[in-house]
């Protein structure tokens, strides 16, 4: 080992030492090299997050080492720390949270390959906050610490959260069951973009809550036991990790082929790839390294989950390599070359000492730039994680020395290319000429002597890659050279597009309540007025004066009892809405109707720290209601009137007056409808016609009035004789139709003859003694003697025509048109 450093450090008498170890090592015999087994516990299943393992296994990385590592799948019932520990496995991957288990467990942190946690909060809905998520459904995992940090951090206690069982988050965030899922930012946005939505990702990091992400860890045991193979380790597999960001896409080819045992294809694995890479930032942060600050903001936010003690102590949990031991072999071959070394001490004393002051100074300057080099890490993360846009102007050349990398979210273009132009293609022209003179007033009050114009804010407008502009808010520090003079600008430039949005939303809103024609009012929460817009005056007569105290007290008209009002506190004051109607006074003493809403505005603390109630004067309303009420009455009673003597006239239009049964106008529109019936049911019906035989006579011999009691007699009969259904209509004269449905022709005949025995034993007010009238027949049949109703009419009257000349009293049975012409 020291041969070695003589030989950087150039030192002539080093070649000696080195054949002469040579020669002892040659004399020692070949070495075989028999790779050792070591097994390596992922925590979760097989996917590019793994990626540098597979490619220092592939690659040949472990073998040279003298390593043949298996890598074991992880999965939700695998405790990748519990593997480790128990021997179930050399080395592990695992989170943040193994700072955790270091308090039960003799675990090491041997390397963070992920610079960033990837765990963050999604949702699908316009959520600029995590704060806004109070009281939201949330789905959260078990190792999800810093998005249960973020909420603490934000006020939001645990209880305050609806938080769900993690199970299905994707496709219970689509299903709208929750409002928001943890997850993995290098996995499920992929699945979301898949289905067609894009997700809000908010990060914890955005709020100073900065994790770990994949760490590389192992037992103490074998840190102490076995030092070569935990350097030998972690070198490969950095080395690995180096080729994977260096060929993504040779490292998905290696695991569609070898490890995709969960099916995925190659888009998902270049996505996971490209977000991956965010989270480790090769370009900013050595792989592997290791800020023990960021172990102690670690610490600090565990302890105040109450995860951890406040005085945690991380000795022994940081990985630090150990100076490796020297094999005696390498021993003898020392002290020989020390022996030959020892000849040549007073030729080599001079040299030897000056490069032990050069190592000296050489490990004084290695720790000073590995300072330097941690300070620069620190700020240049601080710098390209920023959410603003940092960068430095040079005066002279008016142009950009430095852009930090936010300038591509928030304006398109690269740094390289806002770099390469002036900063006026930067702005628009007027943004421009503002900015240039917002800093050569800032320059010419530093010339005064005001060393406030070392400073300045500027609202500008900046010109976007798509063709689109963006408005920002820049902050600008003039910087001074040796002789105090500006030189360089830094400035800071923020997105305000969604402040400005919301500010001229708010304005608008201003302008829409002042001129609003309902009564908008700001009271505290005691209820003394803060704000009314005209219309409140307009209303209600009162004004709030400057100075004055206003209680809404002052509007009680004394119509409602204590319990109305009670019960409208109540409602408000645990935070809810109430609306309804109620009768206030105005100023000028007149009692008016009113319409109100009352919604409590709560602060983060969910405390009650105003009331918004919007009064609408309802009084000309109301007054129109009631009067309308009114003749709705009025009219609904004219139309029932109305309605009863449609229904009468509708009645009289088909009964006849004198017996109440159905006219020869009914009866034509429902014949045909039963007839149709009778067709579609394959029935039968039968119609009788009717007649009262010399029945002229008893108008001439006793009036009228005694034809229309027999007429009214005979009806009455007919309704006690025939069924509800059957269809019965005064013809014509003393001519009765009856139909008779679902009735065959021997049917219709034998209720004919009982009808009209009936009627011959019936006794009618004709005289005072009474006297008897009879009834002629005729029977025909649908659809055996008749097809429609022209003919069947027709028939049943041939018939009746037959028993009246047959000698009358007597029921006849048509015929078929047939046996008329056989007569």
């Amino acid at each position: 080992m020291s041969a070695s450093r003589s030989a950087a450090g150039g030192a002539p008498v080093a070649g000696g030492g080195t054949v002469l170890l040579l020669l002892v090592l040659l004399m020692a015999g070949p070495v075989s090299v028999v790779a050792e087994p070591v097994r390596l516990q992922l925590k979760w299943r097989h996917q590019f997050q793994f990626a540098g393992y597979y490619m220092a296994e592939h690659l040949g990385f472990y073998r040279d080492r003298g390593l043949e590592v298996q890598f074991l799948e992880g999965g939700p019932a695998v405790d990748t720390i519990a593997a480790v520990v128990s021997g179930g496995a050399h080395f592990g991957v695992a989170a943040s949270d193994l700072l955790l288990a270091r308090q039960q467990a003799p675990v090491v942190a041997l390397a963070p390959i992920f610079q960033h946690s990837p765990y963050v909060l999604l949702t699908l809905d316009e959520v600029s906050s995590p704060a806004r998520l109070a009281r939201a459904s949330v789905m959260l995992d078990t190792g999800a610490a810093e998005i249960r940090a973020l909420f603490q951090r934000l006020g939001i206690a645990a209880t305050a959260l609806e938080v769900r069982d993690y199970h299905d988050a994707v496709a219970a965030l689509l299903a709208g069951e929750v409002e928001a899922i943890a997850a993995y930012s290098t996995t499920e946005p992929y699945w979301l973009r898949r289905a067609g939505v894009e997700p809000r990702m908010l990060s914890a990091r955005d709020h100073g809550i900065d994790l770990y992400g994949d760490m590389l860890f192992t037992s103490a045991a074998l840190v102490r036991d076995r030092p070569q193979l935990v350097r030998d380790f972690v070198a490969a597999s950095l080395a690995g990790w180096e080729a994977a960001l260096r060929d993504p896409e040779q490292a998905i080819a290696l695991i569609l082929a070898e490890y995709n045992t969960q099916g995925f294809d190659a888009d998902f694995y270049r996505f996971e790839a490209r977000e991956t890479r965010r989270l480790i930032q090769p370009e900013v942060i050595e792989l592997g390294h290791v800020n023990p600050s960021r172990w102690q903001h670690i610490a600090g936010v565990y302890a105040a989950l109450g995860m951890l003690p406040e005085d945690v102590s991380l000795d022994g949990f940081v990985y630090a390599p150990e100076i490796r031991n020297i094999d005696p072999r390498v021993v003898l071959a020392l002290t020989g070359a020390l022996l030959v070394a020892a000849l040549l001490a007073l030729l080599s004393w001079r040299v030897h000492s000056l490069n032990r002051q050069l190592r000296s100074e050489i490990a004084q300057r290695k720790a000073d730039h590995r300072r330097l080099a941690e300070s620069e890490a620190l700020h240049r993360l601080l710098t390209e994680n920023s959410g603003d846009v940092i960068w430095m102007l040079d005066l002279e050349r008016w142009r950009f020395d430095y852009v930090s990398p936010s300038v591509q979210r928030l304006r398109g273009f690269t740094p390289e290319e806002v770099m390469a132009q002036p900063i006026d293609a930067s702005l628009t022209a007027t943004s421009a000429a503002r900015l240039r003179r917002r800093l050569e007033e800032g320059v010419q009050r530093l010339a005064d002597g005001d060393s406030e114009g070392l400073f300045a804010l500027t609202e500008i407008e900046q010109p976007c890659k798509d063709g689109t502009t963006v408005r920002t808010e820049v902050v600008t520090s003039l910087l001074l050279d040796a002789s105090g003079r500006p030189a360089k600008v830094l400035g800071i430039t923020r997105d305000i597009t969604a402040r400005k949005t919301l500010e001229a939303r708010l304005r608008s809103r201003a302008v829409a309540i002042e001129a609003a024609a309902d009564a908008v009012v700001i009271t505290d929460p005691e209820g003394y007025l803060l704000y009314a817009n005209p219309a409140f005056t307009r209303q209600t007569g009162y004004r709030l004066e400057r100075g004055e105290r206003l209680h809404m007290r002052v509007l009680k008209s004394g119509q409602h009892d204590r319990a109305f009002y009670d019960a409208m506190w109540q409602t408000i004051r645990a935070g809810r809405v109430w609306r309804g109607e109620l009768v206030n006074r105005r100023r000028d003493g007149e009692c008016y109707e009113e319409e109100m809403t009352i919604s409590p505005v709560l602060n983060e603390h969910d405390e009650i720290e105003r009331f918004i109630a919007i009064k609408r004067d309802i009084s000309t309303q109301r007054a129109m209601e009631r009067a309308l009420r009114a003749a709705n009455q009025r009219l609904r009673e004219n139309l029932e009137k109305i309605g009863a003597l449609q229904r009468e006239l509708a009645e009289q239009a088909m009964r006849d007056p004198l017996t109440g049964l159905y006219n020869r106008r009914y009866l034509d529109d429902a014949l045909g409808r039963e007839l149709a019936r009778m067709d579609r049911e394959c029935a039968t019906l039968v119609v009788l016609m009717v007649d009262i035989d010399h029945f002229k006579r008893i108008n001439d011999g006793w009036g009228h009035p005694a034809g229309d009691r027999v007429l009214s007699a005979l009806a009455e009969i007919l309704r006690e004789c025939f069924r509800e259904f059957d269809l019965i209509c005064r013809y014509g004269g003393e001519e009765f139709l009856i139909v008779l449905p679902n009735t065959d022709l021997e049917q219709g005949r034998v209720r004919a003859e009982t009808l009209r025995r009936r009627v011959g034993a019936q006794s009618f007010d004709l005289d005072e003694g009474g006297s008897s009238i009879t009834l002629s027949i005729g029977v025909a049949a649908f659809p055996r003697l008749a097809a429609d109703q022209e003919t069947l009419i027709a028939q049943a009257d041939a018939a009746l025509y037959r028993a009246k000349h047959g000698g009358r009293d007597r029921v006849e049975v048509a015929v078929p048109a047939s046996d008329h012409l056989a007569g």
